[in-house]
């Protein structure tokens, strides 16, 4: 429950070593790779890598190769890969060369099958017509046209029997046309065409052939069906050249991948000027230290070093978070507002803990709370693999009991009255109205109300003590004794809230003089030179205010601003207790409503309003739950300025992108 201890690596060695280092860090996920030169922004011996990746070539051309011919590659490990550079290289080329060759032939012949295709199509419609195409292109007196008119059109055609320039054979039809050929001699042949391009004809060009149509058909199929034979026969060929070579050639890429990724992550890697020497730094976690060691002793020709962050503390590590299952899901709420900061609390738990009582408190429903968890792990969390799923699902579990408790039931407020009864029969706990707490009763409504106000109290002070630990725990001492959050806000705060409870509720004359001075006016002046006494703390010299005029302007308006935050943050829990009563007004809607309408509708209306209001009051519960969490209680601990660990892989990812 609390932020990863990071231990920072530091390589040195020979740059031909670089490689192996940076493929034996990087293959775990457990290496932040960070940037070298900024270990040394005041050494001008040192420059960065940026050396052309020479993987890129090869990996982008084999790729290319592999997709064009729509094969895919299954993720095959390459640890037993029996080949050196060249050979590699090698393989690259010849393997693309020959599926490129094989793509080519089979664009190919593709692409003359199509056009046989098309040209069989012009034919099939002629094939009545019983004279030789050759021939007939060779007349040099007469002109010949094939093509098509409309059904309409074609029986207008007797109209011009007695032109005698004009000579047609039909050959097929269908439904809408009819195919067929025309003559006329080459002095006559406009007319004709002014004839029937006014009857809509569609000319059609017919390729050159030998015999007649028919013939010229039957040759084109018995050709359409050679190409398609070589063309199965090299499908067949890539076929088995892929099920030869599909294996290696997936090392091959995965090789290739993995040492492209590893050759972009040089350029955070740092090179001496005057000799071949790399110097290379990341953080590991405090527990994978060993396993690191272990992989870094296999090499030779570096050097490496483990330091604690403690030991460097003008580098900040990179931020993990480890928590329990349970809370691991609002870590998602806590990442929202930024990660905290390497030497701060993780607020994870806190939040979690938090978020799920509050949520349920204000969204107490047995029913509507199953349903939305139901929703949220399955469509959420499995289906769309959304974060928030799994944060959703368990503040509806949380929403269960507390209507449990209230004894709500989809809003059915007397369900659960047997179930109370018989508890009170097993234990002699006492009930209001059949059940536990009983929203119904005015009574418990003012109940109600101070207990989210007295929640809202507890929870504000815990968050206080967790800032007092946290700046302790930086060494920033004057922020945890005077700051409004830290042991003095503590004091005057909850000096403030149990003395009013006290004097108001309980009848004990606590604000006496010795009580007020002491607990809640010493404080609040405390509080006033808060930024003078933490530089003292701190052992600066000039921690006194050189203008107290304005010092003193400018802390009183700040005081003002802190005494009414103190208010506003106490009084924003009041929405807890009336998010209570809402969801049993809105709930008393809906019924009254149904039972206006009776009958069918009645149970459809209990449907439809307990969907609108599920959908509705959780999505406005659960945004005021979160800014509670945010405005009221973790950010008075949590600044949010943490930057996240990147495993070099994330990184690699990264910079393909």
């Amino acid at each position: 429950m609390a932020v990863v201890k990071m231990k920072l690596l530091s390589v040195i060695g020979s740059i031909d070593q670089l490689d192996p280092v940076l493929d034996t860090c990087c293959s775990s996920e457990n290496f932040h790779l960070d940037q070298a030169m900024s270990f040394f922004k005041d050494k001008p011996e040192f420059i960065p890598l940026n050396d052309e990746n020479p993987y890129t070539l090869y990996l982008n051309k084999l790729n290319d190769a592999v997709k064009l011919a729509r094969f895919k590659v299954e993720p095959v490990q390459d640890s037993d890969l029996l080949m050196n550079w060249d050979e590699i290289k090698d393989y690259v080329e010849s393997t693309s060369s020959k599926l490129a060759g094989f793509q080519d032939e089979k664009f190919n012949l593709t692409q003359e099958i199509e056009s046989c295709t098309n040209s069989m199509e012009q034919f099939k419609h002629f094939q009545g017509f019983d004279m030789k195409l050759d021939e007939i292109f060779k007349c040099e007196f007469i002109k010949v046209r094939f093509g098509r008119l409309p059904k309409e059109s074609y029986e207008k055609l007797s109209m011009y029997s007695d032109n005698p320039y004009m000579v047609t054979f039909p050959c097929a039809s269908d439904d809408k046309y009819v195919w067929g050929v025309y003559m006329a001699p080459i002095e006559n042949i406009r007319e004709v065409d002014q004839i029937f391009s006014s009857l809509y004809w569609e000319r059609l060009r017919i390729p050159d052939a030998v015999g007649t149509p028919e013939e010229a058909y039957n040759a084109l199929s018995e050709q359409c069906g050679d190409l398609s034979s070589k063309l199965s026969d090299i499908k067949k060929q890539m076929d088995d050249f892929w099920a030869e070579e599909q294996v290696r050639c997936g090392k091959v890429l995965n090789y290739l991948e993995r040492h492209k990724n590893n050759f972009d992550l040089r350029k955070y890697t740092a090179k001496y000027q005057h000799s071949r020497i790399f110097f290379l730094a990341g953080w590991v976690p405090e527990d994978s230290q060993d396993e690191f060691t272990e992989k870094l002793e296999k090499l030779n020709g570096i050097e490496y070093k483990f330091e604690g962050a403690d030991e460097e503390p003008s580098y900040t590590p990179p931020v993990r978070l480890k928590n329990p299952g349970i809370f691991r899901p609002f870590e998602f709420f806590v990442k929202m507002y930024g990660l905290p900061n390497y030497d701060e609390m993780d607020p994870t738990p806190f939040v979690a803990i938090t978020y799920f009582i509050l949520f349920g408190i204000m969204f107490a429903d047995v029913g509507q709370g199953l349903c939305l968890s139901l929703i949220a792990w399955l469509f959420m969390w499995k289906m769309k693999k959304m974060e928030l799923g799994k944060c959703v699902a368990l503040c509806g579990f949380s929403s269960a009991i507390f209507g449990l408790i209230f004894g709500s039931v989809f809003g059915f407020e007397e369900a659960l009255n047997p179930f109370w009864g018989w508890v009170h029969q097993k234990t002699g706990i006492p009930l209001n109205g059949g059940k536990l707490i009983n929203v119904n009763d005015a009574d418990t409504v003012i109940t109600l109300i101070y207990a989210a106000i007295g929640i809202g109290v507890v929870l504000v002070l815990v968050a206080m003590l967790l800032n007092v630990y946290t700046k302790c725990k930086q060494h920033k001492y004057g922020d945890a004794l005077f700051s409004q959050n830290g042991l003095a806000g503590f004091i005057f705060y909850g000096a403030t809230i149990f003395g009013l409870l006290g004097q108001m509720f309980l009848g004990i004359p606590l604000l006496t003089v010795p009580y007020v001075v002491c607990l809640i006016v010493i404080p609040l002046v405390v509080i006033f030179f808060s930024e003078p006494l933490s530089e003292l703390v701190a052992g600066k010299k000039e921690w006194f205010p050189k203008n107290i005029g304005d010092f003193l302007m400018q802390n009183i308006f700040e005081m003002i601003e802190v005494l009414l935050s103190y208010v506003s943050n106490t009084v924003s829990f009041l929405r807890v207790g009336a998010f209570i009563l809402v969801h049993a007004g809105m709930m008393t809607v809906v019924f009254t409503l149904a039972e206006m309408i009776g009958g069918v509708g009645y149970w459809i209306t209990v449907v439809l309003g307990n969907v609108i209001i599920m959908a509705l009051e959780g999505l406005l519960v659960g945004i005021q739950a979160l800014r509670l969490e945010f405005y009221e209680m973790f950010s008075r601990f949590f600044t949010g300025e943490g930057r996240p660990f990147k495993s070099a892989s994330m990184v690699a990812q990264e910079l393909k992108k």
